[in-house]
């Protein structure tokens, strides 16, 4: 019960937080995407949603398993779309994030996430293709670390193609 309320408080903290960091504003006349929900298979294999707060900064939730384990995760991620040569049509920026990890079983743990990724956006249409990897690393138990990631598709809800995404 406590790795549970641990991992909801962080999860809110994270939530709540956001940065600080001022995102261009999108055109008048078009509305940026604000949740996508998905797959991803990797470790974890499962479902996935991203609320976007802003151009740059979005929240990353979902549920899956990894190997015969139930998992569920929540991650803070921080855009940069100018680190990377951009493609002719469609969006493709590098993310960084960091956020909570717990994993059910005979002997439930809970963990601190940091992820890395590319994530691209193509031109007119509702989709988001991104690959992502990174370190968990153990709080509880005999602490220790392993390897989270995978490739993933999300639908935006809305149906619009980003701002970001011209």
């Amino acid at each position: 019960m406590r790795k549970t309320a641990a991992f909801l408080a962080v999860s809110a903290l994270l939530a709540a937080g956001g940065t600080s960091r001022a995102a261009p504003a999108a055109p008048a006349a078009e509305k940026p995407r604000t949740l996508g929900v998905g797959v991803v298979l990797g470790a974890p294999i499962g479902g996935t949603a991203k609320l976007w707060l802003n151009e740059n900064d979005a929240i990353d939730a979902g549920a899956g398993v990894v190997g015969d384990r139930a998992a569920f995760w929540g991650d803070l991620l921080v855009h940069d779309w100018r680190l990377v040569r951009q493609p002719a049509k469609g969006r493709l920026g590098v993310y960084g994030g960091l956020g909570p990890e717990f994993r059910s079983g005979d002997e439930p743990n809970f963990g601190l996430r940091a992820i890395a990724g590319l994530d691209y956006r193509p031109s007119g249409t509702p989709y988001e293709l991104y690959v992502e990897a990174g370190p968990l690393f153990e709080l509880d138990g005999g602490g220790g670390t392993d390897g989270v990631g995978g490739l993933g598709l999300r639908v935006y809800l809305d149906g619009s193609p980003s701002a970001a995404a011209r």
